[in-house]
């Protein structure tokens, strides 16, 4: 008798950690968090007994890369690749590019900045959109409270931002999607962000023309348009099991197809 208790607990315990496997947590930065949602659905739509949670929230790059070390996500969503002090057991996976462009509000008459106009605007030499259109408002910057990688873009492709000191005037808001939501409701207001679905969300906005080019998937792979970003998922080691399948999947001609339906464009 019990021995057969014994193997009954055995299997219940086997059985639990089975489920446990077929569970993963996803989390982090938010700036592919719509396609991850779209990738999870169409991959649980093939696989029911497996079960992909995406984390809704933006936590950065940082809450990713926390998230996986202690244990609470599987995949960690970041948006550039890990530094050397970073890496230790992570492993990093480039999952797509995505473009980092200069945002305005929908009323302002401009669709086209030069570099040297983006660098006196983020400055704060330009302080007036008379200045450069026949619009007559404060130019209001927006960034954030941290250099973000959509920046970083623009610091490491645009000469005279490199070492761009940005206006004291400038309003530091924490996330993105607090970026995103101010240049959508004020007018005037300028900032750098991602072009991916967060983007796409918000109406009253436009991305400049940069010397002329576009933001676009072709303008991106022409290497036209230069300011784009890796987008990235971390595990602690090697993936294993439904980690990796729904990895494969993200790679997969499906997988490709649904990252891309968002803006961003996928690694082939």
């Amino acid at each position: 008798m019990k021995t057969q208790i014994v193997a009954i607990l055995a299997l219940l315990l086997s059985a639990s950690f089975a489920c446990a496997e077929d569970k993963i947590v996803i989390g982090g930065s938010g700036s592919l968090n719509e396609e991850l949602v779209d990738l999870a659905k169409a991959y649980m739509a093939k696989h029911a007994a497996d079960m992909v949670e995406i984390r809704p929230e933006s936590m950065s790059t940082e809450g990713g890369l926390e998230g996986v070390r202690s244990g609470r996500f599987q995949i960690g969503l970041v948006a550039r690749p890990l530094t050397a002090s970073e890496k230790g057991k992570l492993v990093y996976m480039t999952i797509a590019r995505s473009m980092a462009g200069v945002v305005v509000h929908k009323s302002i008459p401009v669709s086209n900045l030069n570099e040297a106009q983006i660098c006196d605007i983020f400055s704060g030499k330009i302080k007036s959109w008379k200045d450069i259109a026949s619009h007559d408002a404060k130019i209001v910057v927006l960034t954030r409270k941290r250099d973000d990688s959509n920046t970083e873009a623009f610091r490491n492709k645009m000469s005279c931002f490199k070492d761009l000191v940005l206006t004291s005037d400038a309003i530091a808001l924490l996330r993105g999607n607090e970026v995103l939501d101010a240049l959508d409701k004020r007018p005037g207001t300028v900032g750098i962000t991602n072009l991916g679905s967060n983007f796409r969300d918000h109406e009253n906005i436009k991305a400049v023309s940069i010397n002329g080019v576009s933001p676009s998937a072709e303008t991106v792979r022409n290497e036209k348009y230069r300011f784009v970003r890796e987008q990235g998922m971390v595990t602690s080691g090697e993936p294993q099991g439904l980690t990796k399948r729904f990895l494969d999947f993200m790679l997969s001609a499906e997988g490709r197809k649904i990252i891309a339906s968002q803006g961003a464009i996928p690694i082939r």
